[in-house]
């Protein structure tokens, strides 16, 4: 055998490998790591819109959008009808926004931009496995049911994190479906995405 055609050996191989392994786990980990802020990011914001629910009530005596017949009011004082705690009409949950960002000036626009590139809604949502109330969700269309599939896993550890990490019960539900349970390892839940609704008032 020439000199110039010599293969590789064995322990050449054996490094090659090692190095790719080493590449791919990299690789891997900076993904998880990247999941992992988007879900912090939007645990952060949860908590964000919450509080500035809690405190727009809290100066106001009613929640942000509740009674409100224009979908822009220019002041707090233009929503003087009947108040019931739920946002009825679309006018209701686009007022909701704009009371908080435009008017209080309590949350600011990116406040509602989501990690996971769709901005956050809310809505009245009858009987989410039997419960009435107001929901924050994902979708690009405003006042609209059409809820943005979102990975499972992310809800999952926003589940875990802040609530009862149960799929079927607690402020995060999911409208249909039992992804996940109690103690599951949110991360090797597979690529699978559904729709998630997210209890905020009253």
């Amino acid at each position: 055998m020439r000199k110039g055609n010599r293969g590789f050996t064995l322990v050449e191989l054996a490094i090659v490998l090692i190095i790719i392994g080493l590449i791919l786990g990299m690789v891997f980990k900076g993904r998880q790591l990247i999941d992992s802020a988007k879900v912090k990011h939007l645990v952060a914001q949860y908590n964000k819109i919450q509080a500035a629910v809690n405190t727009f009530y809290e100066r106001y005596g009613f929640y942000p959008g509740d009674g409100c017949n224009n979908p822009a009011p220019n002041s707090v004082s233009d929503c003087g009808n009947t108040k019931n705690g739920v946002l009825n009409t679309d006018n209701e949950k686009a007022a909701f926004w704009h009371l908080l960002i435009n008017v209080t000036h309590i949350l600011s626009a990116g406040d509602r931009k989501s990690s996971i590139g769709v901005p956050w809604q809310i809505s009245s949502y009858g009987n989410v496995r039997g419960r009435n109330g107001n929901y924050l969700y994902f979708s690009q269309q405003e006042n609209s049911f059409n809820a943005a599939s979102v990975p499972v896993k992310y809800i999952c550890v926003m589940d875990q994190m802040v609530d009862d990490g149960e799929a079927t019960s607690g402020d995060i539900l999911f409208t249909s479906g039992d992804p996940y349970d109690p103690g599951d390892d949110c991360w090797s839940i597979s690529s699978q995405s559904a729709n998630a609704r997210i209890y905020i008032l009253p």
